[in-house]
């Protein structure tokens, strides 16, 4: 009865195994972030430095900051992820781990466009 017993217990511990994982992935990325505004008082720029991080979850291909505000997706397979969130559009190359995003508006006469580039790490984790 004891051998029964183990048996048991170890394919009940093989099929705990054998269940899909959660296949969540983190995203940090460093990006340079440049503001372009023009307007009839004329025109201005400026640059910086931007983090922006991001969880994938692969079995819902869903895609969401971290601060869990989740983004629309319009692509998603094994080479490129593209969504939006508040008209800014995101564009991740999942062969090297490149992001884009840009966004422009109007409003009175002022048009502000904003363009990103960078650089991600994927980790099993979130990196704070």
């Amino acid at each position: 009865m004891r051998l029964v017993t183990e048996c048991v217990a170890l394919i009940i511990a093989l099929i705990a195994l054998a269940q899909p994982t959660l296949a969540l992935n983190y995203l940090n990325c460093s990006t340079r972030k440049v503001t372009m505004i023009s307007a009839p008082s004329g025109d201005t720029s400026s640059t910086r430095e931007e983090e922006v991080a991001f969880m994938i979850d692969e079995a819902a291909k869903t895609l969401t900051f971290l601060e869990d505000r989740p983004l629309t997706v319009t692509r998603f397979d094994k080479y490129w992820i593209s969504a939006d969130r508040d008209d800014v559009f995101y564009a991740f190359n999942r062969q090297d781990g490149s992001v884009t995003y840009a966004s422009s508006t109007t409003e009175d006469g002022v048009t502000t466009t904003i363009v990103g580039s960078g650089q991600c790490t994927i980790s099993p984790a979130p990196i704070r």
